[in-house]
């Protein structure tokens, strides 16, 4: 059951998904690309980019549902995610973003 649903999310999480129609652009900085782990905190979603400090505020409901199904206490999505920001860039706060696509999401355990 446990490999069956790994390879499950393996090959939902090899693809490229867009959400153009949702996330966009709104004045707060141009979209752009940054790898990070999505994860699922006691206080809401977060994308955590590789190499830094910062956490951007973020939900996506299909991620949501990824580590759901595979316990998302215990695991997290490393990716290459497109961002657009939602909020105003102030250092020391979480800033808000859509995701406006992502791919090569690898599921790992915690």
């Amino acid at each position: 059951m446990t490999c069956l649903l790994a390879s499950t999310l393996l090959l939902f999480a090899s693809a490229t998904f867009a959400h153009a129609a949702e996330c966009k652009e709104v004045g707060f900085g141009k979209c752009y690309s940054v790898r990070a782990r999505y994860r699922i905190y006691a206080d809401g979603d977060a994308l955590w980019p590789i190499g830094t400090k910062r956490l951007l505020d973020t939900t996506d409901p299909k991620l949501d549902e990824m580590l759901e199904k595979a316990d998302w206490q215990e695991h997290s999505l490393f990716g290459d995610f497109v961002v657009c920001p939602q909020s105003p860039y102030i250092q020391g706060h979480k800033q808000s973003v859509c995701i406006g696509s992502y791919k090569n999401l690898k599921l790992t355990k915690r």
